[in-house]
Formats: C-alpha cells, sequence, structure tokens
C-alpha cells in the first residue's frame, strides 16, 4: 500500500471517528432534552439563544394543529411539526384496526394563562419522598432497612452529617442486625442518586458535586471545569482567590466566568425546598406536558407546546453560505467560530424536533396502552406496563421511554396523573395491573374502623374475597409503597 492509500485511509478513520462522537455527543444531550419537563426545557432554549446568536426566535406565529394520519407528510417551515401536527380538521374520527376509538391528535403551542390553571398537587414529606422513590430501586430488604436509617439521619438542608459508623451503630443496637460502613455507603451512593439532585451528600462541596454531575443542557467542558474547580479547589473558591484557580487550571477569566455560572446554579441544600420535613408549601402548581381529552370514547391527545419556534439568524445563514461555498477550507477563525455557532443551531433546532416527536409517540403509545382508563377514568382498567412495552411498540430504546416519564404529567378528564402512574407489573402473571391493585388498598385503607384499622392480613383476605390471587408480603410491599402505614400506627382511640 502506498503511503498516499495510508494517509487517505487514517483520514477516512479519523472522520468515522469524529462523525461518530459528534453523534454520541448529539445522543446525549438530546436524552437531557427528553427527560426536561415543560419549564426545564423553557430555561434550556433560553441558555441556548444567550450562548449562541446563530440562534434566535422565530417573528412568527401559528393556529393549532392537528392530524389524523401518522404517515402524512409535511411541507411546514416549523421545525416543530411532525407527523402529529399537520391537518387542520379537527372533526374527523375513526376507528383503528384493533377495534379501538381512532386517536384524534394535535398541537397547542402556548396556553392561555387567563383560561388555564394548572393543577395542583399535594406534596409529602422529604422522608416520604425519599422512601418513595427508594422503593422503586432494586434494593432488597436488608439494603431498604438500611435506607431507611440513611434517609431519617438527613438533616433539613438535605445534607447527611452523621457518620457512616453512627449509622452503623445506630442499625446494629436498635435492629440487632449487623451491617458493615461498606454496606452503609453502597446504600447510601443509591439515596445521592435520588431526587432533588444532591440529597444525601456528606458535605456542601459533595452536593455542588453532584448536582454538577447531574446538571443537563450544559457545555460538557465547562462544566468538567467547573467540577474540577470545586473537587480541587473549594477552599479558594470560597474564599474568592479567584486568581489562584485560573493560575491552577490555565484558564481565562472569560472561561471561569462561565463555570462559574454552572456553580452558581446549584443549591448547596436542597432539603430547603422542605420545612421542618414538610414543603415550603404545601401545594405546588404543576404545568402538564400532555392532555388527554375524551369525547363520547374519541380520545384527543395534544402535546403542550408552550416553546418558543426557533430559527437560524439571517445574517448567519447567509454568511454560512458563503463560507461554504469556498473551494478550499477556511482556516479564518471567524469562519471556523460562523460555521461552528450554525451548525450547533441547526443541531439544536433537530433535536428539540426529534424531542417533541418522541415525547409525543411515547405518551401516544402510554395512551394506546391505557385506552380504557382514559376513556372510563376507572383505575381496575389499567393494565400492566412496563418499560419495554412503550419501547416495543415505539422501537425506542427502553432508556429513551425512561427519560420521557420522569417529571411528566398528563391532564385528563378524570385528573392529572404522573406518567410513572401508568406503569406497573402485572400481579402473578394476571391481566391485573399492579396499579389498580394498590388502588383498591388505598380504598380499604381510606374506609376502614379507624379504631379497628385492617392489619395487612385481613386486607390480603378481603382482596382474595374479590378475587385477586395476592400474598400477605405482596399486600405489605403495596402498602409501603403507599405510604400506609402498619395497622398499629393508624389506631386511633
Amino acid at each position: 500500500m502506498s503511503e498516499t492509500s495510508d494517509f487517505q485511509q487514517i483520514q477516512k478513520q479519523s472522520l468515522e471517528m469524529t462523525l461518530k462522537q459528534k453523534a454520541s455527543q448529539m445522543q446525549v444531550i438530546l436524552g437531557q432534552l427528553i427527560e426536561m419537563n415543560d419549564d426545564e426545557i423553557k430555561d434550556r432554549i433560553e441558555m441556548e439563544l444567550d450562548d449562541n446568536p446563530a440562534l434566535e426566535e422565530a417573528d412568527s406565529s401559528s393556529d393549532d394543529y392537528n392530524n389524523d394520519n401518522d404517515d402524512d407528510t409535511s411541507n411546514s417551515d416549523d421545525p416543530f411539526d411532525t407527523a402529529f401536527s399537520q391537518s387542520d380538521d379537527d372533526n374527523d374520527s375513526d376507528r383503528n384496526d384493533d377495534g379501538l376509538s381512532f386517536i384524534q391528535t394535535k398541537r397547542r403551542q402556548g396556553i392561555d394563562n387567563d383560561v388555564y390553571r394548572p393543577p395542583v398537587v399535594n406534596e409529602a414529606s422529604m422522608y416520604e419522598v425519599l422512601m418513595s422513590q427508594i422503593r422503586e430501586r432494586d434494593l432488597d430488604e436488608r439494603q431498604l432497612l438500611i435506607a431507611e436509617y440513611i434517609i431519617g439521619e438527613i438533616d433539613d438542608d438535605g445534607l447527611l452529617r452523621s457518620p457512616i459508623t453512627s449509622i452503623c451503630g445506630n442499625i446494629i443496637s436498635k435492629e440487632n442486625e449487623f451491617v458493615t460502613p461498606q454496606e452503609v455507603e453502597d446504600v447510601l451512593e443509591v439515596i445521592q442518586d435520588l431526587e432533588p439532585a444532591g440529597i444525601g451528600a456528606t458535605s456542601t462541596r459533595e452536593c455542588i458535586l453532584l448536582q454538577i454531575e447531574d446538571m443537563k443542557g450544559v457545555n460538557i467542558d465547562i462544566a468538567q471545569i467547573a467540577h474540577t474547580i470545586v473537587d480541587k479547589h473549594f477552599e479558594e473558591y470560597e474564599r474568592h482567590h479567584y486568581d489562584k484557580i485560573l493560575n491552577a487550571l490555565n484558564i481565562d477569566e472569560e472561561t471561569f466566568h462561565k463555570a462559574d455560572k454552572i456553580i452558581k446554579r446549584t443549591n448547596p441544600r436542597p432539603g430547603n425546598i422542605f420545612s421542618s420535613g414538610e414543603r415550603m408549601s404545601n401545594a405546588v402548581h404543576i404545568t402538564p406536558d400532555f392532555v388527554v381529552t375524551n369525547d363520547d370514547g374519541t380520545l384527543t391527545l395534544t402535546l403542550v407546546n408552550d416553546i418558543p419556534e426557533l430559527q437560524i439568524s439571517e445574517s448567519y445563514d447567509t454568511e454560512y453560505k458563503r463560507i461554504i461555498k469556498r473551494a478550499a477550507a477556511s482556516d479564518n477563525a471567524t469562519d471556523v467560530l460562523i460555521k461552528r455557532q450554525y451548525e450547533r443551531a441547526t443541531s439544536f433546532i433537530e433535536m428539540l424536533k426529534m424531542r417533541q416527536e418522541k415525547l409525543y409517540n411515547i405518551m401516544k403509545a402510554i395512551m394506546l396502552k391505557q385506552q380504557e382508563f382514559f376513556i372510563t377514568g376507572d383505575t381496575m382498567t389499567l393494565k400492566p406496563m412496563v418499560l419495554g412495552d412503550i419501547a416495543e411498540m415505539t422501537g425506542y430504546d427502553v432508556s429513551t421511554i425512561s427519560r420521557a416519564r420522569q417529571n411528566k404529567y398528563v391532564d385528563t378528564n378524570w385528573g392529572i396523573f404522573d406518567l410513572k402512574y401508568f406503569f406497573g407489573n402485572s400481579l402473578d402473571d394476571s391481566d391485573t395491573s399492579a396499579t389498580a391493585v394498590k388502588e383498591i388498598i388505598k380504598g380499604l385503607v381510606e374506609n376502614e374502623d379507624k379504631k379497628k384499622p385492617l392489619s395487612d392480613e385481613k386486607l390480603c383476605s378481603l382482596l382474595q374475597e374479590k378475587g385477586y390471587k395476592i400474598k400477605r408480603r405482596t399486600v405489605a410491599k403495596y402498602r409501603e409503597s403507599l405510604l400506609i402505614p402498619v395497622a398499629r400506627q393508624r389506631k386511633t382511640l
């Protein structure tokens, strides 16, 4: 092989590697965008608009869209127009091949704040919120016991200031269970992965580091510098000895200010959203990401799209085309910067479009799977459904489905629901969803005689009388996941 061929082969391999790295980075950013809720995505767009002059809001408005055919194509220039937001006909309805009510779909570009009021959701205590999350993790009974003690030691700031050895001692003395410091540290690592980010950190420094690592939609290189500042130079940072940090990291002031901006976005006291174990406000407003309405068996799905329409700046578009027309590649710094900003802007617009389409298709699949519930509002009609079911229906990865359901809500004729509500394993391989059985348990407890509350054994017996093959251990597990105390703790005089 000649030297020329060798050089061409090296160039080809280098190009392939660059393209793979760029595709991988785009996948990471897309995953972050999918996980963001309505408020977070608007903040992310504002940040991108501030950082990239090639990107701007489109100076146009559009009406609501809907269509009845996912295979249609669109000639619209709207970067958010996809197969689900094209027709102007709101009145068509039909039946699909499965005999199900045909699903009409549309996109709503904003909410009239004079008409729409976000639903109010009651919040539980910090302990309850964290325990609810930890029960969703794949932990055994021993690990759950350790988690209870760790969470019980987290202070109002959201930090764990008790030594690991002290927690070990408490478990040994109170539960007569010998646990090692390593076991406690392993469970603590799981707790530190819960929400809000930074919870369970053992110091302010660690709390900030955890939040930087969890931060979405930031420049990866700048985030790494911010991480290094906190990790290696936290004392100098606290004392405002910024010159020492600049010299140590060999960075300029502009880069430092960008990193400092990321650090200042963190909350060194993540527990301060709670007050004495309770939320600062007993109710918070939540803007749903989807709206599903039922009109005589015909379901309409709306992706609430309260984000601005974006476009490439006309001056950047003109300049970019001029650069591309040149025969030879330009090493001019200005040209390189313009190309980079232009390509970043186009990628961001494309990823937003992909986010909207994926979120819509995932919610549509959930609606198809749980269609009877959306029509009747009867919890007992919920079907067993896991992430893999929706992944199979949409063709997306399980990780994409998992991200899409994070912090997302759907407003229905029957109330507002967290998307996680619709996911649940089957009860002993039956067609009954665990979510439906939990609702029965909740109802039985709400209507019980508080002087003689129902034990897990009695709850199990009542469920079996209703035809559900369920074990007492499963009843106890479901009761705990609902944050319902044991019978003796529910008893009143």
